[in-house]
């Protein structure tokens, strides 16, 4: 059973924009769960010594960036996830000591599944954590073969040699042009309303749906262009939930293995509390 009254925190710099207040305690209502959930301005400068002065009075921290590689870096037992990608998003108390996870892959494992999307090819744009994230979560969806298309070829090829210790087939490329056949699916990892002169061809378009983690302002410049042409767009709105009901489950149960109770309806909740329906590829409102 969940533990019974608790509080937990998102950190990172800028965090003003970040709906993981608006979603946690939305699934704690859901839940009948007595937590609380705040968040705090922290930047890598200052984490080291906010996390010593405040970390007694927590029973869960998220991480926004630019924070991820600050939570990896702290001496604590960790999980698989952390130590392949090198960056986290959690840290939960188990067993009296806080550890160390990363939800992100299961955000993308989520969206993916309610949106009812299956193919074992994928094109990722960017190749920066969130990237690295991805591919650990597509690798989980069942995807085998993942093209990075990225503007430093050195941070491709680096991301994309994390993607092969997981076992999938990689190729960077500088353009979308070097993409060939069909693509079935393609990630964007650029940050929300970020433009790029990464530009997709109409034939990527149009042989794939687009997953876009961004969410906010929407549609982002990249959804717009599959949006124009009729094509389907997951946003990123849904990973954001689905990773957040990871995080519960480790704050409130100490380990993510089982279902919380009630947690379809947790997801529902969350979802009302930003207006996306389920496989939805825009959003009616947001807000905090």
């Amino acid at each position: 059973m969940p533990t019974a009254s608790g509080h937990a925190e998102v950190w990172g710099s800028p965090i003003e924009h970040s709906l993981s207040p608006v979603l946690h305690r939305a699934a704690y209502a859901a839940l009948g769960m007595d937590w609380s959930y705040g968040r705090q301005e922290v930047t890598t400068e200052t984490f080291t010594s906010y996390w010593e002065r405040h970390s007694r009075d927590l029973t869960g921290l998220s991480a926004t960036m630019p924070l991820k590689e600050s939570l990896a870096e702290l001496p604590l037992e960790r999980n698989h996830v952390v130590d392949v990608l090198g960056v986290a998003n959690t840290l939960y108390r188990a067993g009296g000591q806080w550890r160390c996870a990363n939800t992100d892959p299961w955000g993308v494992v989520g969206a993916l599944s309610e949106a009812g999307v299956e193919t074992t090819d994928a094109v990722i744009l960017g190749a920066g954590a969130t990237a690295r994230a991805v591919s650990f979560g597509l690798q989980l969806a069942g995807v085998r073969n993942i093209d990075f298309v990225v503007r430093n070829p050195a941070r491709g090829t680096e991301t994309a040699r994390i993607a092969q210790s997981l076992g999938l087939n990689t190729r960077v490329h500088n353009s979308f042009e070097e993409v060939n056949g069909r693509v079935g699916l393609v990630v964007s990892t650029l940050p929300g309303g970020s433009a790029s002169d990464l530009v997709p061809t109409d034939a990527v378009i149009d042989s794939s749906r687009l997953f876009d983690v961004g969410y906010s302002p929407w549609p982002t410049p990249i959804a717009s262009q599959w949006l124009s042409r009729g094509q389907g767009v997951i946003s990123g709105l849904s990973m954001l939930i689905h990773q957040a009901v990871r995080q519960i489950r480790f704050f409130a149960q100490g380990s993510d293995e089982e279902p919380l109770p009630d947690e379809a309806q947790a997801v529902r909740a969350m979802r009302e509390a930003v207006a996306l329906e389920p496989g939805s590829s825009t959003v009616t409102a947001m807000g905090e």
